[in-house]
């Protein structure tokens, strides 16, 4: 995956290599236009002979800098008896070494040229004399490559020019490719944070491979949460004042008829105590789902066996199952061990124990099971009720969520025991979901991470 890093660093890399591609082509350019002018050196010796037998070593200097201006990049050495150039300029290093050779052979000082010295091997530049018999040579040095050419005022300005023409297209083109997302990142946060729960950044720049197309996904997905979360939110107290309003009307209701004169008045204060009862419940459970639903809820991790657990919560509903005239079978497992919130996940295995018993029919059991599997807890509570309907058994999890054959208050539900079970099973990383059974009846599975399994009885 490109990554914005990567992109900047190879940009960068790519615009230096290019300036210095460039440099390299237009110095070389330079250098081979400079070669391809050609300079009579026997000439220039010829003019050079003249001036000192006409004017002397004080004409030199001026004939020379002349001479330079015309053939520009090049430099003339007149070099003399001493093996010095004549205005005492330090020459390079091969030019030396070829002075050294004339004079190691007696071919520079005040001697007179015969055709034997212009014919050796060893003089590769023109030699001449002045008035007075000293001898001289003439030199031209060329460029140096690279460094003498990148000095030329004319391949600095090239490139400098592009090189400045390179970075600033790099640079924007970067600056471009890292803002514009910034931007409009920008602008949806700001559209987010005024109330407009649709703002997103956009597929153009969630389809990015870098940095920036996560941040936008990931910025999409936030603003998906947060609407989500208002959305629960209002339904959350849409349910929460219709289910306190019911209580309360009941309770008016009662005491209304309290008032009335001969009215059985200990019969209705027992049912104001009933739905104060309710309320009671109702409010202790939405402050339960309100809390477990916070963005980072506080748990108490410790190790759980599930077996005890799962038996205790048993033995609790077999009390309120009696009293309605139905059972509770608990088939018998080893121990199970997760890493949990044991007072949580308590209250999630009993709300779906109660809300199974609430629900099985009158002489019938309700059957729990816990087992083990590929490293999972498996709790699995089935009634012998009338079901729910296929298109509705996800949605029993919502809060305040009721299937229509159990709408009646009556029943004692409240709509919140499952959404409670939901989170709480969430928050250890496990699942919850129903299923009608072939027979009737509904059956309630949590799954939860185990963390050992020791062999004990249930």
């Amino acid at each position: 995956m490109k990554t914005l890093f990567l992109r900047i660093f190879l940009s960068f890399w790519a615009a230096m290599l290019v300036v210095l591609g460039t440099t390299a082509v237009v110095g070389w350019y330079r250098f081979q236009q400079i070669n391809r002018v050609n300079i009579d050196i026997k000439q220039l010796a010829n003019e050079a002979a003249a001036l000192l037998r006409s004017d002397g070593t004080e004409a030199l200097p001026a004939w020379i800098a002349d001479t330079e201006r015309k053939y520009t990049d090049r430099q003339i050495f007149i070099v003399d008896a001493t093996g010095e150039d004549v205005l005492r300029r330090p020459m390079p290093h091969y030019l030396r070494r070829y002075v050294a050779r004339l004079q190691d052979a007696g071919l520079l000082g005040e001697n007179r040229i015969d055709s034997r010295d212009i014919d050796d091997p060893l003089v590769l530049t023109p030699l001449f004399t002045d008035r007075d018999g000293t001898v001289y040579s003439i030199m031209i040095a060329g460029p140096n490559w690279p460094m003498n050419i990148l000095n030329a005022t004319d391949v600095r300005i090239v490139i400098v020019t592009f090189a400045l023409l390179t970075s600033g297209l790099v640079c924007w083109s970067l600056a471009r490719y890292v803002s514009k997302p910034v931007e409009r990142l920008q602008a949806s946060a700001r559209s987010l944070a005024a109330g407009n729960l649709e703002a997103r950044v956009g597929e153009e720049f969630s389809r990015r491979r870098d940095e920036l197309g996560v941040l936008a996904r990931d910025f999409d997905a936030m603003a998906d949460h947060v609407r989500n979360l208002l959305a629960a939110k209002e339904d959350l107290l849409r349910g929460m004042s219709h289910e306190l309003r019911s209580p309360l009307a009941r309770m008016r209701v009662a005491l209304g008829l309290a008032r009335r004169p001969g009215e059985d008045i200990a019969r209705q204060l027992d049912r104001i105590e009933l739905e104060a009862e309710r309320l009671d419940t109702l409010i202790g459970q939405m402050l339960q789902l309100s809390e477990l639903r916070a963005a980072e809820p506080v748990l108490t991790r410790e190790p759980v066996d599930l077996a005890i657990l799962v038996s205790e919560v048993v033995e609790d509903a077999r009390i309120e199952a009696g009293a309605a005239n139905k059972r509770v079978d608990a088939v018998p497992s080893s121990g199970i061990v997760v890493d949990g919130d044991q007072g949580l996940l308590r209250s999630a295995i009993e709300n779906v124990l109660r809300n199974a018993v609430r629900f099985t029919a009158v002489g019938t059991a309700v059957r729990v099971k816990l087992s083990y599997e590929h490293g999972r807890a498996h709790i699995s509570v089935e009634d012998q009720g009338p079901g729910v309907p296929p298109a509705e058994l996800t949605r029993i999890f919502e809060p305040f969520y009721r299937v229509a054959a159990s709408r009646d208050r009556d029943s004692g539900g409240t709509g919140l025991g499952l959404a409670i079970t939901a989170r709480i099973v969430a928050l250890h990383e496990g699942h919850v979901s129903a299923h009608n059974l072939p027979g009737g009846g509904l059956a309630v599975r949590i799954e939860l991470p185990a963390r050992s399994v020791h062999a004990s009885a249930a």
